[in-house]
Parts: C-alpha cells; sequence; structure tokens
C-alpha cells in the first residue's frame, strides 16, 4: 500500500473513532495528513469510500494472520481460544476498530453497515462460521458469533466499571487470562466439566 494512503487510512481511522463519520469532513482529514482535500480524491473516491476503505483496513489489521494460523491447528477448542485472544489482544492495542463498529451499530445506518459487512467482515466471516458449525453443528452460527463478539467486545468495555462495582476484582485481568475465561464460558457455560 502506498505511503500516503495508508496514512490517509490511519489518521480516517483515528478521526472516525474519536468524532464519528457525521462528525469528520475531507477538510479534517486533510489538514491532519498535511495534505490538501483534493489530493484525497486521488486515492479515494469520497468520504464512503475512505470510511470504508479505513474500518477494513483497521479490521484487516486487527486479524491480520489469525486466519492461516486458526487453518494449522485441527483441534475447534484451540482454532477459538486462538481466535479469542488474538482478538482480545488486537482490539485492546488498537481500540479504534471496537470504537467504530459500536457507533455503527447505535447509529444503524443500513447503507454503511452493508458496506463495512462486505468490505471487512466478508473473508474473515466465512471461516468464523465454519468454525461455529464445528464446534455446534445443531445451533445457528451467526448467533453463536454474535453471543461471542458480544462478550468480547463487553469485557473491554466493561472493565472501565469495574473497579467502581462491589467486589472488584483487584486489577483488570489481562488478555490471555481473558481469552481462557471467555473460551471456557463459551464453549461450557458456567458449570465447567
Amino acid at each position: 500500500m502506498k505511503e500516503t494512503q495508508e496514512l490517509l487510512l490511519d489518521t480516517a481511522a483515528e478521526l472516525f473513532a474519536k468524532h464519528g463519520y457525521a462528525g469528520v469532513s475531507m477538510r479534517d482529514i486533510a489538514g491532519a495528513v498535511g495534505i490538501t482535500q483534493a489530493a484525497i480524491y486521488h486515492h479515494f473516491n469520497n468520504k464512503d469510500a475512505l470510511y470504508v476503505a479505513a474500518v477494513t483496513w483497521l479490521f484487516e489489521k486487527s486479524t491480520l494472520g489469525v486466519g492461516e494460523q486458526m487453518a494449522a491447528i485441527t483441534n475447534p477448542e484451540k482454532r477459538l481460544e486462538l481466535l479469542i485472544a488474538t482478538m482480545l489482544q488486537a482490539m485492546e492495542e488498537d481500540p479504534r476498530f471496537r470504537l467504530i463498529y459500536m457507533r455503527e451499530l447505535l447509529e444503524s445506518d443500513e447503507r454503511k453497515l452493508a458496506a463495512i459487512a462486505e468490505s471487512a467482515f466478508a473473508a474473515f466471516y466465512e471461516p468464523l462460521n465454519e468454525l461455529m458449525l464445528e464446534l455446534a453443528p445443531n445451533k445457528d452460527a451467526q448467533l453463536l458469533i454474535f453471543s461471542l463478539a458480544g462478550m468480547l467486545f463487553h469485557h473491554l468495555e466493561a472493565r472501565k466499571i469495574a473497579p467502581y462495582l462491589p467486589h472488584a476484582s483487584a486489577g483488570n485481568p489481562d488478555t490471555s487470562f481473558l481469552a481462557r475465561h471467555i473460551s471456557d464460558l463459551f464453549l461450557y457455560g458456567v458449570k465447567q466439566p
């Protein structure tokens, strides 16, 4: 990827995560990158195209290599734990994707949701769907994916309020501990074997 294009994606992702789609103009992005607004159009046709490209770039960055790593593991439970650990670590290190994703779910702009689903999630979704079918062939794979995503996102976000709740644990668990917890809970429920 060209250096300027990657800088545009990174800067746009940062601004969209902080201010939302409506709160960012092409002028804002150009100013933050240090180029003219017209120069952005050399790389992206419009703000929508830049937005979808930035979200896709963030998601691909978060999932980089996990598909190949998962394919090398025959045990589906181990693949699930690897997926969970990788996603938690990536989203903790760079929260921009989860901020944009949560905002999109709340705003419910069907056009943007469809574009993100087709662009960012399509390649990653199929192996994930296959894993869910392998783990639980009699269950709805999409519901399982949503349940897993809910646990991942919520655990990362809820750590902000956790210290203020009764019976708070000392400190936040690291992502490897959290990955094991979520994996066990997802696979076995609250009554582990």
